[in-house]
């Protein structure tokens, strides 16, 4: 918390973070949020919580859940950040296994999921234990001073909880050094300054959210404008017009279908015109030095084009966006470079901190995940996985040291990723090691490059393949039902299209993994009903489960493609 401090007494009342009130964007500058950081650490030394403590933190993005956070860091305790959506089982076995002593929650709904009883002895409410401790003058300057004065950077500053695709809960122990070094290594690397702005929607809970929109930006001193979530993103970024954001694929792939949606709707003229203009803004994106034709060709489909759809889509001042989380499709990668909004596609894991590697604006190869961070290494083990050793790799998962002997090793994480490294550097992950399944006839599948393959039609917005210990691939897809109603489709045509759609990526692949079968979905997977995890990954073995009725169909002939 040194650094966020050192930052405040630089900056002062220039603003910090920006958050809506009704209807209205309000703002604290970093003297406000030194003041209430300090003001909530003063409440919870007074509630007697002790240096070493683990404390919950249970709420949506809101400000009131960066100045706990903070505040919690800022007397030694460990801050235990708990998804608002977690069920009420797994909020209760996190708050058993990190021993927590105290928790804040953004609401009584929210507390409801935690039992006081064992060591937790008290749930404080944001809106009037919290808000009562803001309004008053911190008490314990002396003691907060002391207790930092005590902190190293290898003390444990937070234990996040993943479940990732198995539903068992760890939790992820990071030191305050992983989070300070990871988020000076992206700063390294992205050309952001002081005067850049972000946007963000991400869950604070996760930390692909919680460091690289809140803590990287401590360290680059921008300013943060905190969304009312991914539902109101279109109409945010427009009264925002943020210099940069973080997403996953999700939100890229919704912008790219609605574009398409859009356009498919227009005239013939207008339709060729934009797709001159993509293939333009493309192959102008791809030269490093541009001949004079292709200069002017790309100013014209500017002025036509690209401008007013960058305007419209990111606000006008996106300098680039950064993906993490998942995959991205290619051609949506593309896509964006094409209208002069840059993705620069990541990777990294809750065990790593967040960041391992990135693209970025003067280092980019389409495909890949970037080259490494400046102090991390990479390596390939034998059977493909990818292997990390740098500064954010954790110090462990939390009462689990058996589960940690079998991913660190000699200073190695082993990451569960299937990926190679180009002659360049640059990092390409092919799989979860995990997701790779063997059918019946001994071969392996990939699924995650047969769902991105699926991914080029538009009309397909999600889709999982199935086959471990099966005879054949088949695949469950979700259709963009709002999409081909506008488009004046029936479950008959758009079911024609997708098998067209899917003979076209069967073209390009082995006998023994092209999709023989697949099933349409009335609706998109959920979070609530336990199928998305907090990246909006599939949760493979949940949907194996929910629709098992629909994957026996396609093994006994009953759906054809």
């Amino acid at each position: 918390m040194g650094v966020f401090f050192r930052q405040a007494a630089r900056y002062g009342d220039r603003a910090l973070v920006h958050f809506q009130s009704g209807d209205q964007w309000k703002v604290h500058s970093w003297n406000d949020a030194q003041r209430n950081v300090l003001a909530v650490a003063s409440g919870l030394i007074d509630a007697g919580v002790r240096a070493g403590d683990s404390v919950i933190l249970i709420s949506e993005n809101r400000v009131e859940w960066i100045c706990c956070d903070w505040a919690i860091q800022s007397i030694g305790a460990i801050t235990v950040p708990i998804y608002p959506n977690s069920p009420p089982e797994m909020a209760q076995t996190i708050a058993v296994d990190c021993a927590a002593t105290f928790a804040i929650a953004s609401s009584a709904t929210l507390a409801a999921k935690l039992k006081v009883e064992g060591p937790l002895r008290k749930i404080a409410l944001m809106d009037s234990e919290v808000a009562g401790w803001m309004k008053d003058a911190p008490r314990q300057l002396a003691e907060i001073a002391s207790r930092l004065k005590k902190l190293t950077p290898d003390d444990l500053c937070t234990i996040v909880y993943t479940a990732g695709t198995t539903g068992v809960p760890k939790g992820v122990e990071l030191a305050h050094r992983n989070l300070v070094d990871v988020s000076r290594a992206a700063v390294k690397v992205h050309p952001i300054t002081d005067q850049d702005s972000s946007l963000s929607w991400l869950p604070y809970a996760h930390v692909y959210g919680r460091i690289n929109e809140i803590f990287v930006g401590i360290v680059y001193g921008g300013q943060t404008w905190i969304s009312l979530g991914p539902d109101h993103l279109a109409k945010e970024l427009q009264e925002v017009k943020p210099t940069l954001m973080c997403s996953v694929p999700r939100v890229y792939e919704k912008i790219y279908a609605a574009v398409r949606a859009r356009v498919d709707e227009s005239s013939p003229v207008r339709r060729a015109l934009f797709k001159w203009a993509i293939r333009t803004g493309g192959s102008y994106s791809r030269t490093s030095n541009p001949g004079p034709l292709l200069r002017a060709q790309h100013g014209i489909a500017e002025r036509l084009v690209l401008r007013a759809l960058r305007t419209r889509l990111t606000g006008g001042r996106l300098r680039f966006f950064v993906s993490g989380g998942a995959g991205l499709a290619r051609e949506i990668e593309e896509f964006f470079w094409a209208i002069g909004v840059p993705i620069l596609n990541g990777w990294g894991l809750t065990e790593t901190s967040s960041g391992v590697c990135s693209n970025t604006l003067y280092e980019h190869r389409f495909l890949t995940v970037g080259r490494p961070f400046p102090g991390v290494e990479l390596k390939i083990a034998d059977d493909g996985e990818i292997l990390v050793k740098g500064s954010g790799n954790m110090r462990g998962y939390h009462n689990k040291p058996d589960a940690t002997a079998e991913v660190l090793k000699d200073g190695w994480f082993y990451t569960g990723d299937i990926g190679e490294i180009d002659g360049d550097g640059f990092l390409k992950i092919t799989d979860r090691k995990k997701s790779l399944f063997k059918t019946a006839g001994g071969k392996y599948v990939a699924p995650q490059q047969l769902e991105h393959a699926l991914l080029s039609d538009p009309l397909v917005a999600r889709s999982v393949i199935v086959g471990e210990g099966k005879p054949f691939v088949t695949a469950l897809i979700v259709p963009d039902w709002d999409t081909a109603r506008k488009q004046g489709m029936d479950e008959t045509a758009v079911k024609a299209r997708i098998q067209n759609t899917v003979d076209s990526v069967n073209a390009h692949l082995g006998q023994w993994e092209t999709i023989k079968y697949f099933t349409l979905l009335p609706q998109d997977f959920t979070e609530a009903n336990g199928e998305l995890s907090l990246k909006q990954d599939v949760k493979r073995k949940v949907v194996a489960e929910h629709f098992k009725d629909q994957i026996e169909a396609m093994y006994a002939g009953k759906s054809k493609a």
